[in-house]
C-alpha cells in the first residue's frame, strides 16, 4: 500500500513539472486555457485513480472504456460502409439510367452527343448534348422517350447543342496578363 501511494505520488510530481513545461512552450498564450483545460481533465484523472484502485473498480473502468470505445468505433465504420454503399448505388444507377437515354434516344433517330444524369436525394435530372438543333417533333421524341424509359419529366432535362466547326466554342480557359501590356489576356 505504501509502494503504491509513493508510486503515485511520484507521478503526480512528474506531471506537474511536465506540465509546467508544456506550459512553457505553448506558442501564444491564447492556447494555453486549453492546454489548462486539457491537463486539468488528466489531472483529475490521475486523482482519481486510487481512489477507484482501492474500491476495485480501476479495471472495470478501463473494462468499460474500452467495451464503449470498441462499440463507438464498430458504429462508426458501420456508418462509413453504408455511406459508401449509397454513393456507389447512386453512381450505378445514374449510370444505367444514362445507358437507357443513350439507347432510347439512339432508336428515335437523334444524334445525342453526350447524356449526364444526376440524382439528388428522389429528383434524378438530365443534361443531354445533341449534335444539332432540335425541331419541335424531335423534342417531342426526346419528352416521351425519356418519360417512357426513366419516368422523366418536362422540368427534370435540359437539352444543350454542341456546336462544332466555325460556330464551335473554345473551351480553353486563359487567366493573367498578357505579357506585352497591363490588358487582360483572352480579352480583345
Amino acid at each position: 500500500m505504501k509502494a503504491e501511494l509513493y508510486q503515485w505520488m511520484k507521478n503526480l510530481a512528474v506531471f506537474y513539472i511536465l506540465f509546467t513545461a508544456f506550459l512553457h512552450l505553448v506558442p501564444d498564450k491564447k492556447y494555453e486555457r486549453y492546454v489548462r483545460l486539457f491537463m486539468g481533465f488528466l489531472l483529475i484523472l490521475m486523482m482519481c485513480t486510487p481512489v477507484f484502485a482501492l474500491l476495485g473498480k480501476g479495471k472495470e473502468l478501463v473494462a468499460k472504456f474500452d467495451l464503449h470505445y470498441d462499440g463507438e468505433t464498430q458504429f462508426m465504420e458501420k456508418e462509413e460502409i453504408e455511406k459508401m454503399q449509397i454513393l456507389y448505388l447512386k453512381k450505378g444507377y445514374e449510370e444505367e439510367i444514362r445507358e437507357k437515354i443513350v439507347n432510347n434516344l439512339g432508336n428515335t433517330g437523334i444524334k445525342l452527343e453526350d447524356a449526364a444524369v444526376h440524382i439528388e436525394e428522389e429528383r434524378v435530372s438530365v443534361v443531354l448534348t445533341v449534335r444539332e438543333k432540335l425541331n419541335e417533333e424531335q423534342e417531342r421524341r426526346v419528352a416521351d422517350a425519356l418519360w417512357e424509359s426513366c419516368g422523366i419529366g418536362e422540368g427534370d432535362y435540359t437539352i444543350h447543342v454542341a456546336l462544332h466547326g466555325e460556330n464551335a466554342v473554345d473551351r480553353t480557359f486563359t487567366s493573367g496578363t498578357a505579357s506585352g501590356g497591363g490588358g487582360h489576356a483572352g480579352i480583345p
